[in-house]
């Protein structure tokens, strides 16, 4: 695995998730995670801070569609080609 910036341990622990899951990613998806992480993480804006702290440090693009934003993996840093 490629070197992590130093986030917190639930923000390495999403990113491993993703990595490992791929996929698309909402705010659901990671308050799930976080859940099952052991995580204490109960709001969407938490959720919506970790994806924008990621996608901000290149590990994830960000896609808008109508009625819905998600998150997926970078290709320049492991990401689905």
């Amino acid at each position: 695995m490629s070197a992590v910036p130093p986030f917190c341990s639930r923000v390495v622990d999403l990113l491993e998730a993703i990595r490992r899951q791929g996929g698309t990613w909402t705010t659901h998806r990671v308050l799930a995670t976080h859940q099952r992480n052991g995580h204490s993480a109960p709001k969407r804006a938490t959720a919506r801070r970790d994806l924008d702290l990621l996608t901000r440090a290149g590990y994830l693009n960000r896609h808008c569609e109508p009625g819905r934003d998600f998150f997926t993996l970078s290709e320049s840093k492991g990401g689905a080609r």
